[in-house]
């Protein structure tokens, strides 16, 4: 069977896309600030799954019927929008709870990294990752539609390419973490994230 992907193009999309801020790299670079890179690998491992996942559905006709109702993608920006801003208000408890925790560790209650599952179901109304999808599949097989060859080429090329780009921004997320040893730059930091998680969720109504 002729394939009619292009993937060098592709390639260079699935880069970009996955290197550049979005709401999934900024939860990694929580978690990774948070739980570190091992506890954070499942974390990861939902993100690619997922998006495989939504290549999968935009190929079988969900990306065109996102496109021709726009209410619908209304309505995923809207559910990530409230998502974010429920994990900002996370961000913020558990920012001001750090010197109590401090002195007394064994109250704190046990944090666990977001779980696969869950990291997938956030794929759902992950605006940015569905327009990744849909672009894939419409925009990188000339003037014909993807066969399912052409859709394991892509969502090998996204496996391949999307793993490391999303793993950079949880060692970046635990790197820093390392760096903030002094409890009052941890809670700076904590600030910052739960800022940078509200600007994420304003700028995905736009």
């Amino acid at each position: 069977m002729q394939l009619n992907i292009t993937p060098g193009p592709l390639a260079l999309f699935v880069l970009v896309a996955s290197i550049t801020p979005g709401p999934n790299n900024l939860l990694l670079m929580r978690s990774g600030a948070r739980f570190g890179v091992r506890r954070s690998l499942g974390h990861v491992a939902g993100v690619q799954i997922g998006f495989v996942g939504l290549l999968l559905l935009a190929h079988l006709g969900v990306g065109a019927l996102l496109l021709a109702l726009p209410f619908a993608i209304g309505v995923l920006r809207w559910g990530c929008f409230a998502y974010l801003l429920w994990l900002a208000l996370v961000i913020l408890r558990d920012t001001r709870s750090q010197p109590a925790a401090a002195m007394q560790p064994s109250a704190a209650a046990p944090a666990r990294p977001m779980g696969f599952v869950q990291v997938l179901a956030f794929q759902l109304i992950n605006p940015k990752a569905w327009m990744s999808a849909v672009t894939v599949v419409s925009a990188f097989y000339g003037s014909v539609a993807p066969s399912w060859p052409d859709l394991a080429i892509a969502a090998a090329i996204s496996l391949a390419l999307g793993s490391p780009c999303t793993l950079v921004w949880t060692i970046w997320g635990a790197a820093i973490d390392r760096v903030l040893t002094r409890p009052r730059a941890r809670q700076i930091f904590g600030y910052c994230m739960a800022a940078l998680v509200v600007a994420t969720a304003i700028w995905m109504l736009r």
